[in-house]
């Protein structure tokens, strides 16, 4: 089971300081953030805020175990790496396929920083290689992301299961 980040809607202030941890974690290494901003480098954050009906919350890749959007990729540039849906840059073609698929619309067409003007299938990696993870949920100053784990999940799982086991009994959870 993959481990994805999620956010709890009822927390959630839509600051996006979120998307700006996001887009900070993935600058390319050594690079001055403010800089590269006066220099034109595109905002591209793995995960949206979305605001709507009152609410905001962000949306990122649940890194789906059957991932649709690595179903539909047509050179495999999308695959599970044990830990999370990853995307091989090099092998992807740009040809959206993966935006198409994916249930939540986590998918994203982002800038390569190697190649200026090109853009790839983009998504939330949960900050591979960050020692400390999810960058966005390092700053969310409401507490409102989670890191699930798998066995958080499992225990995620359990307990909903028997919240729904005592309410079909009749039973107070």
């Amino acid at each position: 089971m993959h481990a994805m980040v999620l956010a709890d809607a009822e927390r959630c202030i839509g600051c996006r300081a979120c998307e700006i941890a996001c887009t900070l974690a993935h600058a390319a290494t050594g690079e001055d953030p403010g800089r590269a901003a006066e220099a034109g480098a595109a905002f591209a954050p793995r995960l949206t805020v979305v605001r709507d009906g009152g609410l905001a919350v962000p949306v990122q890749c649940r890194q789906c175990e059957a991932a649709p959007c690595a179903a539909a990729c047509p050179t495999g540039a999308l695959y599970s790496d044990g830990r999370s849906v990853a995307v091989n840059t090099a092998a992807c073609t740009g040809c959206k396929a993966c935006l198409a698929a994916c249930p939540v619309g986590a998918m994203d067409m982002l800038p390569l920083a190697s190649l200026p003007g090109r853009k790839v299938a983009g998504k939330c990696d949960l900050c591979a290689g960050r020692p400390s993870g999810p960058a966005c949920q390092a700053v969310c100053p409401a507490g409102a992301l989670f890191l699930h784990d798998p066995q958080a999940l499992g225990r995620l799982c359990a307990a909903r299961r028997r919240r729904a086991a005592l309410a079909c009994a009749g039973a107070a959870p």
